[in-house]
């Protein structure tokens, strides 16, 4: 057997852009991005390393938000415009830098976005979920549910039917979007508290992924530390992230991707160009943003795509050296006896195309490179689990990944007054479904509305960009929107009078969660 063992879980996510005629805001490039880096290179990736018979291991995670503007027939649209305005400035950058040391990597930018577009376009037909589920079927991606929205779950201990609603809307979603039944449940923030396990157990859940701290933390250290699989008093699997795995590739200061070789992806000609030469892609005087298009090294002088290809080979060596020392280190502490040991890498997918542009030729070399051993190999959580015999019991200790390890950026002087507004109308929608359990017609709708408004308002992503100062002023206004159309509903309801302008519109806008019932929020 096989005792040392990579597991892989990737997530991914934007926040939800309403369904709007007007002018796309400039945060709809999450997206885009989101698409052209992350989903559409990953599965290049997976086509190459099946049709060279690679074996490759990796579970992933995509919220219900992401899927809901994937089908999108809207977005579809808008991520084709998006891909034809590229294409023509690259095409343009060509001729302008014909003949320079950087027409190469504008050939390698105008390849890149062709094939983004042939992908979408010819081999997947804009259906990009059905690719996910090709991989998931032959048994090489294993997918988690997760919450409707990424609410942070530990806020949310003292009204458990908020938690249930999330949890329900978000199983509902998957069972919509993807073919297989999902062992895992993702953790948005991957936040915990002691009790949550119950509620997820529930569900016919098997496992979940914890900070590493909730397990380091726990009221009974597991013995194997993250190396291995531990398990609640309800029987709900927990698997703790490595952190010293996460931070070789992603630590701000120390991660592989800040290499002097790997391109810099923060010097981008959408902050350096000036108006005319980026008139093919956005007008400039509605906000300037990236493009992708980037010139410079992280060191310093004109990029190199054959050294950061080179480095990106010799960092995936190094990862897997690292983990095989630790691993190989751990086993001798804890006996030859001791079950397979795990170190499992959690990493936003957007994150190994667009922060780190090399990002996916480092994953997929990891993959070849742990395919050719016989003393390691990447799975899939369930595989691995199987293979845990000895498992210890724990109770493990509130945390979250976010930076303070907590949630210091959720509740602060930028965002504070969202989650006390966000409590209240929770608080009031478990009220409405209770007073109105029966009601159907208009009145249905109007709940479901109600209920699709919260779930939106309980998003992290609001709090998180408002923290961050990241299109805060807009972050602030969905908030506030969010709220402001559940208490139409409430005060409607309360005074009898229903009105259907509002329901049609937020009905347009919000396409989502077609099966939205808002009796999951009945005690």
């Amino acid at each position: 057997m096989i005792k040392k063992t990579l597991l892989f879980i990737f997530h991914a996510h934007v926040p939800y852009i309403r369904q709007s005629d007007e002018n796309e805001p400039l945060e709809a490039a999450q997206l885009y991005e989101m698409l052209s880096y992350g989903l559409l290179p990953f599965l290049r990736m997976c086509r190459r390393l099946d049709s060279d018979a690679v074996s490759f291991k990796c579970a992933l995670v995509i919220s219900p938000l992401l899927c809901e503007m994937l089908k999108s027939s809207l977005w579809q649209e808008r991520y084709g415009v998006y891909l034809d305005r590229h294409i023509t400035f690259a095409q343009q950058e060509l001729k302008r830098t014909s003949g320079t040391a950087r027409e190469d990597i504008v050939r390698m930018y105008l390849e890149f976005l062709t094939l983004n577009r042939e992908d979408f376009h010819t081999r997947y037909k804009k259906d990009i979920l059905s690719g996910i589920n090709f991989f998931v079927a032959k048994g090489c991606i294993e997918l988690l549910a997760t919450s409707a929205t990424p609410c942070f779950f530990p806020f949310y201990q003292d009204m458990p039917e908020a938690l249930t609603a999330q949890i329900e809307q978000g199983l509902s979603s998957f069972r919509e979007d993807f073919e297989a039944v999902p062992a895992g449940f993702w953790l948005p923030s991957m936040g915990y508290d002691t009790g949550l396990d119950s509620i997820i157990k529930s569900y016919g859940i098997d496992y979940t992924v914890l900070e590493g701290q909730s397990f380091l933390f726990a009221d009974r250290p597991p013995v194997n530390g993250v190396f291995s699989a531990a398990i609640g008093e309800s029987g709900l699997a927990f698997l703790g992230k490595d952190s010293t795995a996460c931070a070789d590739v992603a630590n701000p200061e120390t991660g592989f991707y800040l290499h002097p070789d790997y391109l810099d992806t923060d010097k981008d000609v959408g902050f350096e160009f000036d108006e005319q030469a980026l008139s093919p892609l956005f007008d400039v005087k509605k906000g300037r943003r990236a493009t992708g298009f980037c010139y410079h090294r992280r060191g310093g002088g004109e990029y190199n795509a054959a050294a950061g290809a080179l480095q990106a080979e010799k960092d995936a060596e190094r990862f897997i050296a690292n983990r095989n020392a630790v691993l190989t280190e751990a086993m001798e502490l804890l006996g030859t006896d001791t079950d397979p040991l795990c170190s499992v890498s959690v990493l936003p997918l957007r994150f190994l195309g667009k922060t780190w542009m090399e990002g996916m030729r480092w994953l997929e070399a990891v993959f070849c490179k742990v395919a050719q051993r016989r003393d390691m190999q990447c799975a899939l959580p369930t595989e691995y689990l199987k293979k845990v015999r000895r498992i210890q019991s724990i109770n493990p200790f509130y945390a979250s990944n976010l930076p303070s390890g907590y949630a210091d950026e959720l509740i602060n002087s930028s965002n504070d007054w969202m989650f006390p507004r966000i409590q209240k109308a929770t608080e009031r929608m478990i009220d409405l479904a209770g007073r109105f359990r029966n009601d159907q017609g208009l009145k249905e709708r109007m709940l479901n509305m109600a209920a699709r408004e919260l779930l939106l308002a309980q998003s992290t992503d609001w709090p998180l960009m408002a923290d961050a100062q990241i299109s805060a002023d807009y972050a602030a206004a969905e908030c506030e929107e969010h709220l402001a159309a559940f208490t139409d509903v409430y005060d409607s309801l309360g005074s009898g009078s229903i009105g259907t302008d509002r329901l049609i519109k937020r009905e347009k806008e919000y396409p989502i969660f077609s099966d939205m019932n808002y009796r999951f929020f009945i005690s």
